[in-house]
Order: C-alpha cells, then structure tokens, then sequence
C-alpha cells in the first residue's frame, strides 16, 4: 500500500502538527506562550502541503526545528527558517543574552566557550543584575576563572590596596571592589598573579 503524503513526510508533518497545536490548541501545554499571545499560522499554511514545499526547498533536514527569526511575529514563509535544537532554544524569549567586550551571545554560550559550570553566569544575572553577569564574564576572559574560595576571600577583603593606574588607596580590597563594581575573588586573583582587571592593576599596599 503507498504512503500518503503525510506518512512519507512524517518529520515534516509533526513539526508543522505541532506549530499548529501551539498556535492553536488552548489545551496545550505551549499555547500560552504561543496563541494566547497573538502568535499565529499563515493562511497558506494551515494546509499541509504548501507547508511541505515550503520546507522541502528551505533547507529542512532530519534533525533540525522550525524556528521563527522574529519572536513576535507568527509562522509564515518570510519569518521561519530551519534551524539546530541549540540555536533553537537560544532564539527563545526567555534566553538571557549578555554582552561582553561589543560581542552578545546567550549566556549558555559564554559558560561553554569559557569553560565556566552550567548555570553559574544565569545565578549572577538573577542575583545582581545584568551589569554584574557581564562584568563577571569580562573578568573571566580577562584573568581566567577560579571557584571562589570564601576563607582566602574574606580574609583578603581586610588587606589594604592601592589602583596602580589611578594612584588611589583602598583602606581594603572589599573597598576596591565596591568603588570599581570587581567581584572579590577577581580582584584577589588580579593581586595575587600581577594582572589587571577590567583595564586596572592592583597591588598591596606596603606598610
């Protein structure tokens, strides 16, 4: 017996299945991040086929997810493509994207690409805000990254400092750290090993 469309097409079928139900479907779980807010499917393509052709000559491949390049915007040729589970998932609204040096990347992608645990610049972000994530990351790229060790820190943060490039002393690092928005074990590590920090050289100060 042939296959119908449908049936040699499957992987297509579901993904445009699906995009429907989202759109669609109050029942599903999507729906409200979807219908609920204006997100809707063209009128070419609430059949099947259209859909297909579509997705047969714009570079859909076995493994790959409909994607829409404006979030705001519903499912139609102009404003979908087909795209990695990976690329998918940092397209999303929810996705925190920081930026660091001119250059924004989700922050998924700056924990890989620097080595740093799963999760840990979303805890800065929701912790202290946008300003101290991105600093922290430039701090990373600049000096490398280190779990911060709480015993040396906390005595560290009493030991007087002085900004080499400014010429202006710190009674303490902790006062360093509050006057140029430096997390504590960034400004110990830059005083320990001679390298500067967002752009300044510390060191300690002699008595």
């Amino acid at each position: 017996m042939a296959k119908t469309l449908r049936q040699a097409n499957k992987e297509i079928y579901w993904a445009w299945k699906s995009m429907k139900q989202r759109c669609n479907n109050p029942r599903c779980d999507a729906y409200r991040n979807y219908g609920a807010r204006g997100i809707a499917v063209c009128d070419e393509w609430n059949e099947f086929e259209p859909f297909l052709e579509w997705a047969l000559e714009n570079g859909w491949e076995k493994g790959l997810d409909l994607d829409r390049i404006d979030n705001d915007s519903g499912y139609c040729p102009d404003n979908c493509k087909w795209t990695t589970r990976r690329a998918n998932i940092n397209n999303r609204r929810r996705t925190i994207r920081l930026t660091v040096n001119g250059v924004t990347k989700p922050r998924t992608e700056w924990e890989r690409e620097l080595g740093l645990t799963n999760g840990i610049a979303k805890y800065w972000y929701v912790t202290h805000g946008r300003e101290y994530a991105e600093s922290r990351l430039a701090e990373v790229i600049e000096c490398g990254y280190k779990p911060k060790d709480y015993g040396r820190n906390a005595e560290a943060c009493n030991i007087p400092v002085v900004c080499v490039d400014t010429g202006k002393s710190f009674p303490s690092m902790k006062a360093a750290c509050k006057e140029y928005r430096i997390s504590p074990s960034a400004m110990s590590q830059a005083v320990g090993c001679g390298r500067k920090v967002h752009g300044l050289r510390f060191e300690k100060v002699i008595s």
